[in-house]
């Protein structure tokens, strides 16, 4: 049902066949330089490329620890835990005294009562009916709310 395609033993190397010159006679003498400066430096580029596909790069191997070994610790490996440790500590205490210090609400600023993020400019924000806390439209939208009118002798 399936056909083999090609040769067995995987995909081959790309053999890069030798690319005639251009033809730049109709060109500047400005601009078979430049052309020809990209060329030059295409072909050393490709040269690098070979020359590091050619070098063998040794294998590294790993140790490996069996399930029940211990591994003897390292003093690089504690040392370098703790400077993550103290590094971490010191923006904790960083973060929290800017948390602290933007957290303190001032009583004059115009924000929203709900939030505390909104800020108003003078004049906007809506106010409750009920406790007359400013707040933003991201809080809380208009809201018919029932009214004090007196219905049919009855107060509603």
């Amino acid at each position: 049902m399936f056909a083999s395609v090609g040769p067995r033993g995987g995909p081959r190397k790309p053999v890069a066949p030798a690319i005639p010159e251009p033809d730049l006679s109709h060109l500047t003498e400005d601009e078979r330089k430049i052309i020809m400066a990209v060329l030059a430096r295409q072909r050393e580029e490709e040269a690098k490329e070979e020359a590091m596909l050619k070098e063998e790069k040794p294998i590294q191997a790993r140790t490996v620890n069996l399930v029940g070994q211990k591994k003897p610790p390292q003093q690089n490996d504690v040392r370098g835990i703790q400077q993550q440790l103290s590094s971490y500590r010191e923006t904790v205490i960083r973060q929290a005294t800017v948390a602290a210090g933007s957290a303190v609400h001032r009583d004059d600023a115009p924000t929203c009562g709900i939030c505390h993020k909104t800020k108003f400019a003078d004049g906007c924000g809506n106010l409750c009916s009920y406790c007359q806390t400013k707040f933003c439209a991201r809080c809380g939208g208009r809201v018919s709310l029932r009214s004090n009118t007196v219905r049919e002798g009855k107060r509603v």
